[in-house]
C-alpha cells in the first residue's frame, strides 16, 4: 500500500470529489493548522534547546516527522469511515474526532477521547508561571499581555479586568461556525505567528551585538525531560484536525495541508529556536520575550501573540463548541441556541480563569498528558483498529491482519510515534511534577484577591 494510495477516497467518482463547493481549499486547511499549532509555545522553545543541548534540534525533526505522520494517518481514519459509510461523505460530522474514537477503540476510545479533549479545554502546561496551551489558558496570556503592554503607558488595570475584557472581546467571533465560515480568522492567527517569529530573531540578533557570551546548561536526563515535555506541547495540536478536514472540499488530500502546515511551522520554529538558544545560553528565560529588550520590537512582538492568542482562541475551541451542539441538538444553522451555547462556554473558561487565574497545578499534572495521547497515541491505535476492522478476514488474528494489509515500514513508523507519544506523555508530567508539589503554585482566586493573577510589577515604559 502506497502512502498516496491510502488516502484516496474511491467510494466517490472522480467528478464528485468536491463535496463541498465552499469549502476549505488544501492551502487553507494547512492556514488553519499552522495557525492553530504555532503560537504561545514556540516562546518556550529557546530554553527546551538549552535544556537538551543540539540535541534539540534532533528532538524537533524527529518530532515534527513523528507528529505529521500521525495527523495524516488521523487524516486517513477520516477517509476510510467515508469510504465505509457513505453518510459522513455527504453529510460529514459535528465531531468526527470522537467518531474516529469510536470506530477505531470502542466505547472506552470514545470516552477517553471525550475526557482528554474536554479537559484540554482547561488543561494547561506551566512553566515558572508562564503557561502554554488551550482554552482558559488563552484568556490568561492573552489578559496578560494586554497588562504588560498598557503599563507600558502607564494604564494598569489587574490581570483579573484584562480576563473579563477579553472574553467579551471574543464573544463575536466564537458564533462563527465551522472553519470554513472563519478562514480569515486562520490567515490572522498565522500571519501574526510568522511576524512575531521574525521580529523575535532580529530583535535577538541586535541584542546579541551589546550582551556577552553565555554558555550553554549541562544536559541532564532530568533537563531532557522538561525539553521533551516542551517540544510535545509545540508539536500539539491534532485534536482539531479532523474537524479541519471535514470542512475540506477535497477531504482526501488532508496530508497535502498537513505536510505544508508542518513545512511552515519549521521554518517559524527554527530560527527562533536556534537564534534564542546560541544568543542566550543558559540566562534564556522560560518565554523568551523576557530576554528581549524593553523596546519597539518586544512590545510589537507582545501585541502579535496577543493577536494569535485571540484569533487561536476561536480555532481551538472550535471542535469544543461543536461537540457540545451536536449534544444539544443545535441546528447547524446561525441560530441564538448557538449565540447562548458557545457564550456560555466562553463565560464558564472566563470565571474558571478568574477562580483559577495562575491555573491549578493539579490541572497541569494531569493536562501534561493529554498532548501526546491526542497526537500519537489515539491517531495510531484508531489508524490500526479501523484499518484492521474494514480489511480483517475471518478467522484472521489481529497481528496477522496488521502484517497483511501494512508494509513493514508503516508498521515502524506507528510503533515508533506510538512509544514517542507514550514517553512523551510520561516526560510531560514528569517535568511538571515539581509545579504540583511547590505551595507557590497556588493563589486565591480573584474574587478574593483581584492583584492575584498580577506577576510581580516592572516599571515597563515605551517611552
Amino acid at each position: 500500500m502506497s502512502f498516496e494510495s491510502s488516502c484516496q477516497d474511491p467510494i466517490l467518482p472522480s467528478d464528485t470529489k468536491h463535496i463541498l463547493h465552499h469549502g476549505l481549499s488544501v492551502f487553507t486547511a494547512a492556514l488553519f493548522i499552522t495557525g492553530e499549532m504555532a503560537g504561545t509555545g514556540l516562546l518556550a522553545l529557546p530554553k527546551a534547546m538549552d535544556q537538551a543541548g543540539w540535541y534539540g534540534l534532533i528532538s524537533t525533526f524527529v518530532l515534527c516527522m513523528l507528529s505529521g505522520y500521525s495527523g495524516i494517518r488521523l487524516g486517513d481514519c477520516w477517509t476510510m469511515l467515508r469510504e465505509m459509510n457513505p453518510v459522513y461523505s455527504e453529510e460529514g460530522s459535528r465531531s468526527p474526532f470522537q467518531v474516529i474514537a469510536t470506530e477505531g477503540a470502542g466505547r472506552i476510545g470514545k470516552y477517553v477521547l471525550i475526557f482528554v479533549i474536554y479537559f484540554q479545554l482547561l488543561g494547561a502546561r506551566i512553566i515558572h508561571q508562564r503557561c502554554y496551551q488551550t482554552g482558559v489558558v488563552f484568556l490568561l496570556l492573552a489578559a496578560q499581555n494586554l497588562q504588560s503592554l498598557f503599563d507600558a503607558i502607564h494604564a494598569h488595570l489587574p490581570v483579573c479586568i484584562w480576563i473579563i475584557i477579553v472574553a467579551a472581546l471574543l464573544l463575536g467571533p466564537c458564533w462563527l461556525g465551522t472553519p470554513k465560515d472563519s478562514w480569515p480568522i486562520a490567515i490572522g492567527a498565522m500571519v501574526c505567528t510568522a511576524i512575531a517569529c521574525v521580529f523575535i530573531t532580529i530583535s535577538t540578533l541586535i541584542h546579541y551585538r551589546t550582551i556577552q557570551r553565555y554558555e550553554p546548561s549541562t544536559v541532564t536526563f532530568k533537563s531532557f525531560s522538561f525539553s521533551m515535555g516542551t517540544m510535545f506541547f509545540a508539536w500539539g495540536g491534532s485534536a482539531m484536525f479532523p474537524t479541519i478536514q471535514v470542512d475540506m472540499r477535497q477531504p482526501h488530500r488532508f496530508h497535502v495541508a498537513v505536510l505544508i502546515a508542518y513545512s511552515i511551522l519549521l521554518v517559524f520554529y527554527l530560527p527562533v529556536s536556534i537564534v534564542g538558544y546560541v544568543v542566550y545560553g543558559s540566562k534564556v528565560q522560560d518565554n523568551i520575550l523576557k530576554n528581549l529588550p524593553k523596546n519597539f520590537l518586544r512590545y510589537t512582538v507582545e501585541i502579535l501573540i496577543t493577536g494569535h492568542l485571540a484569533t487561536a482562541f476561536t480555532i481551538v475551541l472550535n471542535p469544543i463548541f461543536q461537540g457540545f451542539e451536536e449534544l444539544t441538538h443545535v441546528p447547524k444553522h446561525f441560530c441564538w441556541q448557538r449565540a447562548v451555547l458557545r457564550s456560555g462556554i466562553v463565560l464558564f473558561l472566563a470565571f474558571m480563569a478568574e477562580t483559577i487565574p495562575h491555573f491549578g497545578a493539579i490541572l497541569a499534572f494531569i493536562g501534561s498528558s493529554t498532548v501526546s495521547i491526542l497526537g500519537f497515541i489515539l491517531p495510531v491505535v484508531c489508524f490500526v483498529m479501523i484499518k484492521v476492522h474494514s480489511t480483517q478476514l475471518v478467522h484472521e488474528k489481529l497481528f496477522e491482519t496488521i502484517f497483511r494489509v501494512l508494509p513493514k515500514w508503516d508498521i515502524t513508523l506507528l510503533a515508533i510515534a506510538l512509544l514517542v507519544g507514550l514517553y512523551g506523555a510520561l516526560a510531560s508530567s514528569y517535568s511538571s511534577f515539581s509545579d504540583l508539589i511547590n505551595p507557590t503554585s497556588y493563589v486565591k482566586p480573584c474574587w478574593l484577591n483581584s492583584s492575584s493573577a498580577d506577576e510581580k510589577p516592572s516599571n515597563l515604559s515605551l517611552f
